[in-house]
């Protein structure tokens, strides 16, 4: 008997210090964890092959701190091959730095990249790497194919995907699949992508758009035998008829196992499992192997780097995002004085912003406002502001009993909170009982307090992120746009620190409700205190 074992990790986005909701364990725990492992099955006398399969550069503070401070994130290709992964896959969040920065991070990997569906405009070959590979582990034929959400493009400015082709990843997946199976004793598809339905009833669990295509490529495709995915960090563990998919969340939290038995060639068992690395010690080796980057990160991030005179007037996410909260009025404020717009909307994406008063280090400013984005103005009309807008409260629902909550398609399968945009410049009066997509009542300019006209054209400030429609907002498109910020959102509002006066800090404690809602049980029109 032969016996493989295919340890992956995915969405790992860089959580070298600490993990989101973990702050006691990091990537340091998750090198040791699958260092021990693989140690562990080599000794059993048994093969192993490695993959990570992206979004590994992206997601962090820490990240951030290399990316945007230190401007030299290659200490993140020695810590990946001091893990000592087999196989590179690319993820959407690859992209968010420019080419220059990630491609000089990738000279330094190791690990063999595959691309099989991201391909050079001008020859069609992968941007990097091979489309799969076949290896020959203990005289078993393995055959690996990569692939990634074609996705991108709905979510990235363009200069930093300029001159590659975003090939569908159904397609590709069923190309090389057609191609390697007759070839192999094994096959594995890795996919930086998710599922986009139930993996049992095969019902939606989203909008087909092609962001995710995991449950199709599952149900009709033949010949995949191992189908191991990411992008939605979600903890999945399951066979799909005969072919076994894991998704092993993300921050290195659970190291994605599957152990493969052979006879003759065949397949006789297989079998797969979510490992928790918290329990592992933290690598030494590992620190040693990123030092200096990674001292000079935590010192960087702990500085404190001015002062935040904020009235936290509820620390519950749900309230804020409902009622509104001066941190989001903060962030409209900054949009709104570095662009002129008219009108400026942001999301809440968690719940750091309660930490946002008092002194504030990089650290807690990063975790605040975690992603790299750049200011974008839009201008749109009137009624594609209403439109907008009535998209936008899709987020919200009622339950059986007329109370507002979040609607549950944003929730599950993956949570995305970052697609409710809070807006200021403009109070919104909502009817929670009105059709979808014909809530909102009136918009209101608080600056003339006339309605909006919806003939006339406006300027909203959004992040680039949805200046070029990501989260399915299709208002938003590239031509549209007409400036972006040369400075990110996460470095104007640590200028804010120290540029806003008293009295405009006043403003922002007293203005920050915007949304006026109506048909609801039980709401009240008056912000939460804190709880």
């Amino acid at each position: 008997m032969q016996r493989i074992h295919f340890l992956f990790t995915s969405d790992t986005h860089g959580h070298w210090l600490n993990r989101p909701d973990d702050l006691d364990h990091s990537l340091l725990n998750t090198t040791t964890a699958f260092q021990t492992l693989r140690q562990a099955y080599l000794d059993q006398g048994d093969q192993v092959v490695s993959l990570d399969l992206g979004d590994f550069i992206q997601g962090s503070s820490y990240a951030t701190y290399l990316s945007q401070v230190n401007h030299d994130g290659k200490v993140i290709a020695r810590a990946m091959n001091e893990i000592g992964y087999d196989f590179q896959l690319l993820g959407n969040h690859e992209f968010n730095f420019g080419k220059a920065y990630r491609d000089d991070i990738f000279k330094d990997l190791e690990a063999t990249f595959l691309v099989s569906n991201l391909v050079n405009q001008s020859d069609g070959q992968p941007i990097i790497g091979q489309p799969y590979t076949i290896i020959e582990r203990g005289g078993i034929k393995i055959g690996i194919i990569g692939v990634t959400t074609h996705y991108i493009p709905h979510w990235e400015m363009p200069a930093n995907y300029e001159g590659i082709d975003f090939l569908d990843a159904y397609a590709t997946s069923k190309k090389y699949v057609a191609i390697l199976r007759p070839q192999v004793d094994i096959l594995v598809l890795a996919y930086h992508g998710g599922y986009e339905k139930d993996l049992t009833t095969f019902e939606a669990l989203e909008e087909l758009t092609g962001e995710n295509q995991g449950a199709k490529i599952l149900q009709e495709i033949e010949g995949i035998d191992l189908f191991l995915t990411g992008h939605q960090h979600r903890q999945i563990c399951q066979h799909v008829a005969q072919t076994l998919t894991i998704q092993p969340g993300y921050a290195g939290e659970f190291i994605g196992h599957a152990q493969v038995d052979f006879e003759a060639g065949q397949i006789t068992n297989m079998i797969g499992e979510l490992i928790p690395t918290s329990s592992y010690e933290k690598s030494p080796q590992q620190i040693q192997t990123m030092s200096p980057e990674l001292e000079q990160g935590a010192h960087w991030l702990n500085e404190v780097i001015g002062q935040a005179p904020l009235d936290q007037v509820t620390d519950n996410e749900f309230y804020a995002r409902v009622y509104g909260h001066p941190y989001i009025e903060l962030l409209n404020n900054i949009q709104l004085q570095e662009t002129g717009a008219d009108f400026s909307g942001v999301a809440l994406v968690n719940d750091y912003f309660a930490q946002f008063s008092g002194p504030i280090t990089n650290e807690v400013l990063l975790k605040s406002y975690p992603y790299y984005n750049l200011i974008a103005t839009v201008t749109m009309t009137g009624q594609e502001i209403y439109d907008i807008m009535n998209f936008n409260l899709e987020y919200f629902s009622l339950d059986d009993q007329g109370q507002l909550r979040i609607n549950p398609d944003y929730i599950d399968p993956k949570p995305k909170h970052y697609n409710w945009d809070i807006y200021s410049g403009i109070q919104t009066k909502v009817d929670m009982q009105a059709p979808s997509g014909q809530r909102v009542v009136e918009i209101i300019d608080e600056s003339t307090q006339q309605p909006i006209d919806r003939d006339k054209t406006y300027v909203l400030a959004v992040s680039q992120y949805r200046a070029v429609g990501g989260g399915d907002f299709k208002w938003f498109k590239q031509e549209k746009i007409k400036k972006i910020s040369q400075i990110d959102i996460a470095t104007l509002l640590k200028q804010a620190l120290s540029q806003l006066s008293q009295a405009e800090w006043q403003a922002i404690n007293h203005n920050y409700q915007h949304m006026v809602w109506t048909g609801i049980a039980g709401l009240s029109d008056q912000p939460a205190q804190k709880m």
